[in-house]
């Protein structure tokens, strides 16, 4: 998870430090450090600082330490890296086959979101569908790729992966 925050320190040595000290403490990895000396507000020096997490709980340790410091944290945005999920179905692929592939993808972890749409015609069996959505975790990737690899041999039709 990647965090963004704006923090507000008082205007003494070591305030930067000792801020910055429960990143590394909670198995943080800090990206970048932005410090706005000239922007004072009661007496606090504003202080931006980018960095990666592994979990909501190191995050909730930093921030309990920030607190009990009392280092003011004026704005914060945490959000998760997320993976591209794109995949093209084409033949004979029915409606049971599309809800079946939707119903297997819900239930898979850290999948994100998911969109499935295709095309046929009344007169055809032959359609396309084109899978895309965002999955949480790399991992995630591999585990989706056997997913569609084993339903499209098993069903015969063709599968494309990564458009983009």
């Amino acid at each position: 998870m990647k965090v963004n925050v704006d923090l507000r320190l008082k205007d003494i040595p070591g305030q930067l430090v000792a801020a910055l000290e429960p990143i590394s403490k909670y198995d943080g990895n800090i990206r970048g450090v932005v410090h706005h000396h000239d922007d004072r507000i009661g007496g606090r020096i504003t202080v931006n600082v980018i960095f990666e997490v592994r979990s909501e709980q190191s995050l909730d340790k930093i921030l309990s330490t920030w607190k009990e410091g009392e280092v003011d944290i004026a704005k914060i945005d945490a959000f998760f890296e997320t993976y591209p999920i794109q995949y093209l179905l084409v033949g004979s692929i029915s409606s049971k086959e599309l809800e079946s592939i939707t119903k297997g993808l819900d239930a898979m972890e850290n999948v994100a979101s998911i969109e499935i749409r295709y095309t046929g015609t009344a007169n055809s069996s032959s359609r396309a569908a084109l899978v895309t959505g965002k999955a949480s975790k790399k991992e995630t990737l591999s585990t989706l790729e056997s997913f569609f690899k084993q339903r499209a041999d098993k069903h015969n039709y063709m599968l494309i992966r990564g458009l983009d």
